[in-house]
């Protein structure tokens, strides 16, 4: 596997190119322009709305994230960082831990921006960094989260232009970097990853997704004369590959490297985003790559072969099934920029669909699941394609915004070049919040949905929580350029919900994921998942978000746990629980 060396790596001369070699290939003559207002947008329901509200400063968030732009348009320039929300300290108070840049190249080492964790207390942030030993002066990407150890408390995986590594969480606010110890202190570029229990021994494993190559000592710098800087980023078409990498817990917080063994191949790869979720229906996670420029991976885990055993560890085996299964390239056989693997049922036919983000003047990509025999792209008819050529996207996540019970879809945009001179590309983009319409299709409601949304952005990563635990998901968005913010979900909605977070035992992984709950008695069928990765470079919180519309209560909720095991929870009411695994649901609050 290709490795990004540190200090001492050979050097390698910077490529000029005198063409432009951007993405974008549309001739600006003829590329449309985006309007400096919101356009009016096609409704179906007027009577359902949304609103966030901006809590930036009341909540006290203070991250603004460094990315060593000096002018020269480097890729490493665009894709800024991500964040994670968790509950870190296990008071019950959703945290948020932001990743942050650093001067390049890496060999200069400097100390004056790291990742930054802050910790909730009553609805107020205090910086904790310091005190939490989490500092760190790293190119930071992106962020996972999970108890690898199951020692209760969740730690975290911090992927990096560089050495990402493991942040081992001590149990009383601390971290350590024990990347070198557990043998996951990847040398690449990473951008996301995944925590998942992939061999089903109950223990969390880990998926790193990579980019591409580049030397930071010499980059790759491509001329445009037209451009005030004289240069444009540089197409991921002109970089090498990197391998993704697949680990396997060794059962002692450690992990074996199993990529080749697993049928990971990693084949021409230009990963950004990644998510486990079970595709088929088999009742085994499945892992969807989001590449950049070239085709998304399906990994479908094999049931027709038992597991390899390896030093008593067993070997999952996957098969990239991605060409056919329909979401290799999208439905017009084009590649796509994938920015973020976003999932979840959106039409409620009980199969978990898959939403990809796209590059300028390419729709985003909503792969609709033909039970579980294959997707078909349904950008088009879900109106979510057209309402996004003149965008590029990042950050996506399904979420219920107003407990309707129907998953509606958040999106962060903002372009990797500043392109005004040319007077047709946008840079900064107006976010995009829609509506599900329960019939196949959404509307962008953003334009009413609050200040963020009628204002500009450079918008990258982006997770959903319940921070201030009133029972709906708020939003936190990392930008390029600009401070990170806090979304408050405060939409008028006629009913509550159900939030959930499952806590494994004897078989489970203690953080939940690949746990599946189902309402049952309610039509059309709903159900969520817990899945492990998802939205560009980010981590959402591990709990399970349910809508009750204009119901009191759920009948029943079917808790199916990755072991195979099954609990039902009758005459479930609003609030927030803690599913532990085999003693029932416990309500924490209303």
């Amino acid at each position: 596997m290709l490795a990004m060396a540190g200090c001492g790596q050979a050097n390698r001369p910077a490529e000029t190119l005198t063409n432009n070699p951007a993405k974008s290939t549309t001739p600006a003559s003829v590329a449309p322009s985006l309007e400096k207002s919101r356009p009016a947008q096609e409704t179906t329901d007027t009577g359902r709305t949304f609103h966030f509200r901006n809590a930036t400063d009341d909540w006290n968030l203070k991250f603004h994230r460094f990315d060593d732009i000096r002018g020269q348009n480097l890729i490493t320039e665009g894709p800024g960082g991500g964040l994670a929300i968790v509950d870190y300290d296990l008071d019950g108070q959703l945290d948020l831990m932001f990743c942050q840049g650093c001067r390049l190249p890496r060999s200069r080492v400097t100390t004056e921006f790291t990742n930054e964790l802050y910790r909730n207390i009553d609805q107020h942030l205090h910086r904790v960094t310091d005190q939490a030993g989490l500092t760190s002066y790293r190119f930071h990407t992106g962020a996972t989260v999970g108890d690898v150890d199951e020692d209760g408390f969740p730690d975290l995986y911090i992927t990096a232009y560089g050495k990402a590594t493991l942040w081992h969480n001590n149990g009383d606010g601390t971290f350590q970097d024990s990347g070198e110890a557990a043998r996951a202190m990847i040398d690449s570029w990473s951008s996301s990853s995944i925590l998942a229990d992939f061999n089903d021994d109950g223990l969390l494993d880990l998926y790193v997704v990579t980019y591409v190559y580049e030397d930071d000592e010499h980059p790759r710098i491509c001329r445009e004369p037209r451009s005030p800087t004289g240069t444009l980023q540089c197409s991921p078409t002109l970089y090498p590959t990197l391998d993704d990498f697949l680990l396997i817990s060794d059962g002692k917080g450690g992990f074996v490297d199993v990529t080749r063994e697993a049928g990971i191949t990693g084949k021409d790869g230009k990963g950004l985003a990644g998510v486990a979720c079970d595709i088929n229906g088999d009742g085994r996670l499945d892992i969807m790559i989001a590449n950049d420029g070239t085709p998304l991976f399906l990994y479908v885990r094999t049931s027709d072969e038992a597991p390899t055993e390896r030093d008593g560890l067993l070997i999952p085996r996957f098969v990239d099934r991605a060409a056919e299964m329909g979401v290799a390239v999208s439905g017009e056989g084009r590649t796509i920029s994938g920015m973020s693997a976003g999932h979840g049922d959106y039409d409620r036919d009980g199969w978990i669909d898959l939403f990809v983000t796209n590059f300028y003047l390419e729709p985003n990509i909503l792969f609709r699941n033909l039970q579980g025999n294959g997707f078909l792209d349904f950008s088009t008819g879900s109106r979510l394609g057209p309402s996004s050529r003149l965008s590029l996207a990042f950050g996506a996540e399904f979420v219920d915004v107003d407990h309707d019970g129907w998953l509606d879809l958040i999106v962060t945009t903002g372009h990797i070049d500043d392109r005004a001179w040319s007077s047709q590309e946008p840079y900064r983009m107006f976010p995009q919040l829609y509506r599900n319409d329960r019939n196949g299709k959404f509307t962008d409601v953003a334009a009413k949905a609050g200040s963020y949304f009628t204002s500009k952005w450079l918008g990258r990563g982006l997770a959903l929580g319940d921070l201030d635990r009133d029972g709906d998901l708020d939003v936190s968005i990392s930008h390029r350029e600009d401070p990170s913010v806090l979304l408050m979900n405060e939409t008028p909605r006629p009913g509550s919900s159900v939030v959930i977070k499952p806590v494994g035992r004897n078989g489970a992984p203690r953080s939940g994921i690949g746990t599946r709950v189902i309402a049952t008695g309610v039509t059309p069928i709903l159900f969520r998942d817990l899945a492990g990765g998802g939205s560009f470079q980010s981590a959402s919180a591990l709990e399970m978000h349910f809508g009750l519309a204009d119901a009191q209560e759920f009948s029943r909720l079917e808790c199916n746990w990755p072991d195979g095991q099954i609990e039902h929870w009758p005459n479930v009411k609003p609030g927030y629980y803690v599913a532990i695994q085999g003693r029932g649901l416990v309500r924490v609050s209303h």
